[in-house]
Order: C-alpha cells, then structure tokens, then sequence
C-alpha cells in the first residue's frame, strides 16, 4: 500500500500522476512510503468496504422505493423508547410488565379473582376507581417518550401513589384480603422503582467532569454518580411520602399539605441549572405537579 502524506491510497499510478503535475511544490512536501499491513488488518479493511457497499445499497435501494430489513448489526437501541421492565420481587415475571401504561388493570384483575365474594358489584366498581385515580398519573408517566430511568418526577409520582393505594387499602378492601393487596401494592412498587432504576443505570456516563482547575480537571465515574442519584431519590421518597402520609391520616388539613408539597417543589425545581433565573416556568412545573398531586387525591 502506497502512503501520500497522511493519506492511504492503493492505486500507485495516481500518486505519481498527482506527483508529476505539481512540478512546482517542494519534494519535501510530498513523499511516498511503502507501508505493510498484516493479513487481519487487511480483512478489517476489507469487512470495512463491504458494510460500506452494503449500506449504500440499502440507501439506494430505499430511495428507488425498495424496502430492505436493516441488517441487526446496524440497528442501535433507542434509549428514549426503552420499555420498562422488571422481575417480580421474587425474581419472577412481574403482573405489571407490559402493562405499565394502565396499571389498574392488574389490580382489577387481582380484585376479580380474590374480593367478588366480599364486595357486592357497586363496591367493586367504587373501588376499582379509587385505584385508577392513584395509579393514573404513574401510568400516564410511563405514557411518555423521552428520558424513562429514575426521575424527580417519577419517584415523586410514585410516593404519592403508593401512599395513596396504602390508604385505599385501609379503608375500602376487605380486611381478609388487605394483607394480599398490600403484596400488590409492593410489586406495583418494585416494578416501577426497579425498571427505571434499571434505565438510569443504562444511560448513566461512565464518567463527568465535575472540576476544571488550572492544571488538573476532577471527574466523577459512573458508580459514584448513580449512588448519589439513588441516596437523593431515596430521600425524597422518604420525604414525599411522610407528607402524604400525614396528610391522608389527618394529621395536617389540606391548606398545609398543599404548602408543604408546594414548598418542596420549589426547592426542586428552583435549583435546577436549566431553570436558572425563569421564575415563570419554575412556576409552571411546580403548578403542574400540585395539579396531579391533588387530582390523585381528589382535592
């Protein structure tokens, strides 16, 4: 293989053409090396120029109006279309996989097999719309393209609802059947929880740059980031839901827990970098939340 500068070219005869038309440029500047490659790197190049040709092919060929599978070597993984997914807490198939945009139905389908004898047809129908009302807005969520792992939202969502099915669970289901109904609501939980946490982990850096000095840069890896993102998310559900939880006991009257939720809202969304100085949508996304909040709860 001839080499011209920092180009490969395999055709000799236009190297010299090329060399002899410029009669005018400095010898020093053009040179030509005879370079070896060993047989695997020739066989890398070679499998190089053949995805190259079949590529153009199927450019081509879509553009003539022929339709071609795409090779699965060419396709790559949209990370903004991830299904949520996730075992049982046992480790089994979860109830709520493929079903995580109307999640109701899987505790519907619990209450038709187990409380048909405990709860007479209005009973049911009652409570099977307490239920859609807490899972709604998580499923809603789930509806959604873009960035599916752990969120501020999907872990404040979530609190919320599971805070609301617990009190559901209380006060509207059968007590011979609450013990088997809360295993629910902790599956429901765990899938949710673990399906985007699964997605964070995915699409988590393996490293950032979290300091520019003037001689040294300080980097933060992929492991260190993901255990400061669940410590955070951690204590926020731990937060939201003893809001929640007072307020759905009456412990604290609505007025409170609205200023509380509004409160902590602010905080979060008033600290994010991209929300710097835009006091307007920092309104806009804390109204939003409380709306949910309070269509959740029947406010």
């Amino acid at each position: 293989m001839k080499v011209q500068g920092n180009r490969y070219i395999n055709n000799p005869e236009m190297i010299k053409n090329k060399v002899e038309k410029k009669t005018t440029v400095p010898q020093n500047i053009i040179s030509e090396d005879d370079v070896k490659i060993s047989d695997s790197a020739r066989k890398l190049v070679e499998t190089a120029r053949n995805k190259v040709s079949d590529f153009h092919t199927m450019h081509f060929s879509s553009i003539m109006g022929e339709i071609r599978e795409i090779p699965a070597e060419y396709k790559c993984e949209n990370l903004f279309k991830l299904d949520l997914k996730a075992t049982s807490i046992s480790g089994e198939q979860s109830a709520f996989e493929g079903c995580s945009e109307n999640q109701s139905e899987v505790f519907e389908k619990w209450l038709d097999e187990n409380a048909s004898e405990y709860l007479t047809e209005d009973e049911m129908k009652d409570l099977k719309e307490k239920i859609n009302a807490m899972t709604a807005d998580v499923d809603s969520l789930n509806a959604q393209e873009g960035y599916r792992g752990t969120s501020y939202e999907s872990v404040f969502l979530l609190s919320a609802s599971e805070a609301g099915l617990r009190k559901v669970n209380e006060m509207y289901v059968p007590e011979q059947l609450q013990a088997g109904f809360s295993d629910m609501i902790d599956e429901y939980v765990h899938f949710n929880d673990s399906a985007r946490n699964s997605i964070m982990e995915k699409m988590t850096p393996d490293y950032m740059v979290v300091g520019i000095g003037s001689k040294t840069e300080s980097y933060k890896y992929k492991s260190e980031i993901i255990s400061d993102e669940t410590a955070f998310y951690t204590n926020e559900k731990k937060e939201i839901s003893g809001i929640c939880n007072q307020f759905l006991n009456g412990k604290t009257d609505q007025k409170l827990f609205c200023n509380e939720m509004k409160h902590r809202l602010n905080d979060y969304y008033g600290s994010r970098y991209e929300l710097r100085n835009q006091p307007e949508a920092v309104e806009g996304r804390v109204n939003n939340m409380l709306g949910i909040l309070q269509h959740m709860f029947g406010i």
